[in-house]
């Protein structure tokens, strides 16, 4: 029994060295390439009188030393981000090529998992769509250093003894990530300033590095990425009468006569735990507003980034979904003085009602069928019909297609469309079908 015991310890030493020696050779490699990585300026710094950045929780000196392991931005063109870590091929290719297909060709930039731990063909695909230097859709991809641990506080060590290991658990780990910023020479990585929290929540530390490598010019659309699917660009869809030149931010609800703040368990928690009874009160009737999907010009989704950075900072809340406690607390809350830090930076804010907007979230309108309610329906893609369609560049079997409430309109980004089953299914053999049309790109270059 000691023998056993002795060898077990010295597999856990052994994994617990071979992850410092990958962690100091990340480190390494960090502070090598900070010397080469271009930060741009905000291009209204006026925020630090609401939020500050989230790299001042290291030193007001720090700079952002992250780097991309595959691709480069393209700082004149349209964005969408989108947290990544550890799926299959099949969610990739659901996303990318989904929104190719609308002739989008600006950047999309992912977290995702070492390329060690990458689920098979992920790596090459993430490489096949690094187009930097052309005028395609671009794909940049960030390797996070994630240190996890269990809701207990139990290190979560890696499950190949090379590295961290998948231990993000889709979200419901807390973590933190190291090397993100530098210490106060601006070069040397510094460890996260942050408590480990939900990768859900530090995930917004991400976007708001993403987006200062844009032009106030760029639009960006933040979007969650396993159940999210493209039928027109979302850039190209007119949400409202503002100009598109302007500084704008657009939220989107969930469907209101399902589901109210109130009502729903999760949102209720989310909101108690983070601001507490009173907050939760006045804002019980309100609609929920989905902290999955939020689009807007690059200064606005700065802004916004910073907002939700600083939320956390001040609740310290870790369950998992907070984010949309936050997301919600910041509209509907004064005190939270967001709408007004907007309008002082010379930004407006829409909130979309569900069906309404550029995103369609979905989840809420699962208690009977979409097509039952008119959401999901048959209609020719091939653009006969007089509506901004994809163009029918693939066959596939099934022409269904989601719309807007008023039944005619085609929803630009169809999200969390696994809640119903005919939808889901409709998307898998989609799916199936782009992956082997993939393969066969891929023998062709």
């Amino acid at each position: 029994m000691k023998h056993h015991r002795k060898e077990v310890e010295e597999t856990v030493e052994q994994a617990q060295l071979a992850l410092k020696e990958a962690q100091a050779e990340l480190m390494r490699e960090q502070k090598a390439d900070a010397a080469v990585f271009v930060e741009n300026t905000p291009e209204k710094p006026s925020n630090r009188t609401a939020y500050p950045y989230p790299f001042e929780a290291v030193s007001s000196k720090s700079k952002v030393i992250l780097q991309p392991r595959f691709g480069s931005h393209r700082p004149s063109k349209n964005a969408v981000f989108a947290f990544a870590e550890g799926y299959g091929l099949e969610v990739y290719v659901t996303f990318v090529e989904s929104l190719k297909l609308t002739g989008y060709d600006g950047d999309v930039v992912f977290a995702v998992s070492s390329e060690e731990d990458m689920k098979p063909d992920v790596a090459d695909y993430l490489k096949y769509y690094d187009n930097s230097d052309s005028n395609g859709l671009n794909v940049i991809s960030y390797a996070l250093p994630w240190e996890c641990y269990t809701k207990g506080g139990e290190r979560i060590l890696s499950t190949n003894n090379k590295g961290r290991g998948s231990t993000t658990n889709n979200g419901f780990s807390d973590c933190q990530v190291h090397g993100i910023y530098s210490t106060e020479d601006g070069v040397s990585p510094a460890k996260d300033p942050r408590i480990a929290r939900p990768v859900a929540t530090a995930r917004y530390e991400m976007y708001w590095i993403w987006s200062r490598q844009y032009e106030a010019t760029s639009h960006v659309l933040i979007l969650d990425v396993r159940d999210s699917y493209f039928q027109s660009n979302p850039f190209e869809f007119e949400q409202s009468t503002i100009s598109s030149d302007s500084c704008r931010l657009d939220l989107f609800e969930e469907n209101r006569e399902a589901v109210n703040i109130g009502k729903s368990s999760y949102n209720s928690k989310w909101i108690k735990s983070a601001y507490g009874k009173d907050a939760f009160e006045s804002m019980a009737e309100k609609p929920v507003i989905c902290s999955g999907s939020s689009m807007g010009s690059k200064n606005a989704i700065e802004l916004y980034s910073t907002a939700m950075v600083a939320q956390f900072d001040k609740t310290k809340c870790k369950q998992v979904g907070c984010d949309q406690g936050f997301h919600n607390y910041l509209y509907y809350d004064p005190s939270a003085r967001f709408n007004g830090v907007l309008v002082e930076n010379g930004c407006q804010i829409n909130v979309h009602k569900q069906g309404d907007g550029a995103v369609n979230n979905l989840a809420a309108m699962r208690n009977t069928s979409l097509r039952s309610q008119g959401v999901l329906i048959t209609r020719n893609l091939t653009g006969n019909d007089g509506d901004t369609v994809i163009e029918k560049q693939v066959k596939f079997d099934d022409d269904s297609v989601v719309v807007n409430q008023e039944g005619s309109t085609l929803s630009p980004v169809m999200h969390q469309f696994d809640r119903d089953k005919e939808l889901k299914l409709i998307i898998r053999k989609r799916t199936q079908l782009l992956t082997k049309l993939w393969q066969v790109s891929r023998t062709k270059t």
